[in-house]
């Protein structure tokens, strides 16, 4: 049974959740918690649905964010830890590339990494150019990425962008959506619940850092403006830490997703308001125009404020509701991803069976 451990402060690195009988080491640097909600919700959500499956976790934070220096700590725990984690478990699953750095000094089990967005691709500065420190560090990560058993990207883009031998061992995954949590509600009842007004014009913008650069929340704002000459008053609703429980009833409520980020992997949030078939306009970045295809109404545009706003003018000429459930069910489900996972879990298996190691035998049952 999985228990978790009572938060102790901003400890930079911490086992937050222990089983006795874990077969696999999750080591992230992303996890919600009392003081982030939805910091690194996807990878939980992902470790809830491999567990559903019957896959017992242990989960290592990392908590870069308060200091590059967990790195290095996570380094020096992992390599001290090795003797006595030495046949505990039959895999680790590390998130995001700087964990993956540290991690590495675990010696032992197999490795499987997955990779984010700009720890692959680099983050865009002000300017727009990726900066010359997040390129180094992205190039040290793809580099690295060669190191593991196999790998893990969001999306074609970053796949691409590793190196030929890394591409060989590498799936491209996006994080599914619990369609049982992501569903259309009652929009009426949703407005009413949030205390906006039922004819309101409403357009929503959400991002765990609204104002980082590369999210680009000034050309959410004047696409907004440029609607609003058109079609009278509309409002962009800007969210970064709405409770995971209530960002249904968000996508529900409002008339529209804005999307206007410049570099992604495979943003869950497009996929959130697919699954409750919330109109999405963005502009193309990461996997979103393969996500927008066929779906309807939906419209991918250019950077550039007066095209954004003209789509917005034409979606609140005619309102409705998308097809976006219908479209993408299938492909962005979570259970269908945990199924794909496993998959790769299993893929591992093989790759430790050749190289005569240990077998991942706890998967043979699932």
């Amino acid at each position: 049974m999985t228990r978790v451990r009572p938060s102790r402060g901003r400890r930079l690195v911490d086992v937050i959740e222990c089983d006795p009988g874990a077969d696999v080491l999750v080591v992230t640097n992303m996890w919600p918690d009392q003081d982030r909600p939805v910091y690194g919700i996807f990878v939980k959500r992902q470790v809830d649905s491999l567990r559903q499956r019957g896959i017992r976790c242990d989960v290592v934070y990392i908590r870069g964010y308060v200091s590059a220096i967990a790195y290095l700590a996570a380094a020096v725990r992992f390599l001290v830890a090795t003797a006595a984690w030495r046949g505990r478990y039959r895999l680790v699953h590390v998130h995001a590339g700087e964990a993956a750095l540290a991690t590495r000094f675990f010696l032992g089990p197999p490795m499987l990494a997955s990779y984010c967005g700009d720890d692959i691709l680099g983050n865009p500065g002000v300017d727009g150019r990726i900066t010359c420190t997040s390129a180094l560090r992205a190039a040290v990560i793809r580099r690295h990425a060669s190191l593991f058993r196999a790998t893990v990207t969001k999306s074609l883009e970053m796949h691409e962008r590793l190196p030929a031998r890394a591409r060989r061992k590498n799936a491209v995954l996006p994080n599914g959506v619990d369609e049982s949590k992501f569903f259309p509600h009652d929009r009426a009842a949703a407005r009413r619940s949030l205390g906006w007004g039922p004819t309101e014009q409403v357009v929503l913008f959400a991002a765990t850092k609204p104002n980082i650069p590369r999210k680009r929340l000034w050309l959410a704002e004047a696409a907004c403006r440029a609607a609003s000459e058109e079609i009278g008053a509309v409002r962009l609703h800007i969210t970064g830490q709405t409770p995971p429980d209530q960002m249904p009833v968000l996508l529900s409520a409002a008339d529209c997703l804005l999307h206007t980020s410049s570099l992604e992997g495979s943003p869950n949030v497009i996929k959130e308001a697919l699954m409750c078939n919330l109109p999405v306009i963005a502009t193309p970045s990461g996997d979103i125009p393969e996500l927008l295809d066929g779906v309807v109404p939906s419209y991918l545009c250019p950077p550039d404020a007066d095209q954004l706003g003209d789509a917005l003018s034409r979606l609140f000429h005619k309102p409705q509701r998308s097809n976006g459930r219908e479209r993408m069910h299938m492909a962005l489900s979570a259970s269908e991803a945990a199924s794909r996972m496993l998959r790769i879990y299993a893929d591992a298996s093989d790759h430790v069976k050749e190289a005569g190691e240990q077998p991942l035998d706890f998967l043979s049952s699932l």
